[in-house]
């Protein structure tokens, strides 16, 4: 048995998926200590959608062998089914390429979908995946990569093991006080012949990069009701990142099969969003990436093989 008691945890969390913020919370503050239990009995953890915070449900394990255990709890974490009640975290269609134990460390490589999360979704994910595998007794700290590569701070750091101990109290991940953004964002006007800006002000987690919100706002689509989303709403940030000034988005398949034909809505949904990253002082073009890949083409209208600098007096 580990060291610590299994237990039916509550962590507290200010946490709005828009938003990815977690608040820390002390363990002798918000958890609920329970006797032990048998060996072969893990938990898997949720989202409470009354208390809106993380909860386990203890679960039987049926195997012995360790990669087998893993890769049951992994499914039952998936299969925690949306009700008025609850919400799971895994994000449909994530799946785990590979599994490595060592010394306490589990390392699990996820495919490409991981990134598909909002910042918020990720925040929940990552908590509550910690939580579940290390609640077994062979696991001390959880290791993610992607494809291979290994998770990123804000500032470009390694995140590297997570143990229950970070998810509560490091900063990377939930002690960070919440930040506001005045961001400005452009969408197309309601003639639909130039774009116009909309100023919002977003709730942010500092040791995420802003471009993140930036995109994910922009995707969202206007407040104001007398302008028009320009980039089509199922569409995924699959990575984003800025480096001497050109800010590297990676969308989606989605943000070139689901947007119109038109090409006014193709020249609207990329200046759309380079102005909106292009108001930021990091930022200065922008190279957009479709599934990891540049495209020589965007509907025969705009190059997107190169960065994309700003044009605020476009007009379609």
């Amino acid at each position: 048995m580990k060291k610590y008691l299994r237990h039916t945890l509550c962590i507290l969390l200010m946490l709005a998926v828009l938003t990815g913020l977690f608040t820390g919370c002390t363990s002798s503050d918000n958890v609920e200590q329970q006797p032990y239990v048998s060996e072969d009995c893990c938990e898997i953890y949720y989202i409470d959608n009354i208390t809106q915070m993380l909860k386990a449900e203890n679960v039987i394990m049926d195997s012995e062998k360790q990669n087998e255990q893993v890769l049951s709890l992994f499914k039952k974490l998936s299969g925690i089914a949306k009700t008025e009640e609850r919400s799971g975290v895994v994000p449909r269609g994530l799946e785990i390429n590979s599994i490595y134990i060592d010394n306490g460390t589990l390392t699990i490589d996820f495919n490409a979908v991981y990134n598909s999360m909002t910042s918020g979704e990720e925040l929940a994910f990552r908590a509550a995946a910690v939580y579940t595998f290390t609640s077994l007794d062979f696991v001390d700290y959880l290791l993610i990569t992607v494809d291979g590569s290994e998770l990123k701070t804000a500032k470009g750091m390694l995140m590297g093991k997570l143990g229950r101990e970070d998810v509560i109290m490091n900063g990377d991940i939930s002690a960070e006080p919440t930040n506001y953004e005045i961001l400005t964002l452009y969408f197309e006007n309601s003639e639909g012949s130039a774009l116009s800006t909309e100023i919002r002000e977003v709730q942010v987690n500092p040791n995420l990069p802003v471009e993140r919100y930036i995109v994910e706002q922009v995707i969202a689509g206007p407040e104001d009701e007398s302008l028009r989303s320009t980039v089509p709403y199922d569409t995924k940030i699959r990575d984003i990142s800025t480096a001497d000034g050109v800010c590297y988005v990676d969308l989606s398949v989605e943000f070139v099969n689901k947007q119109l034909g038109l090409e006014k809505d193709a020249l609207a949904a990329v200046y759309s969003i380079v102005n909106s990253l292009c108001e930021i002082e990091d930022v200065t073009k922008v190279q957009f990436l479709i599934e990891g890949e540049k495209l020589d083409s965007y509907r025969n209208v705009i190059d997107l093989s190169k960065p994309v600098e700003p044009n605020y007096d476009i007009q379609f």
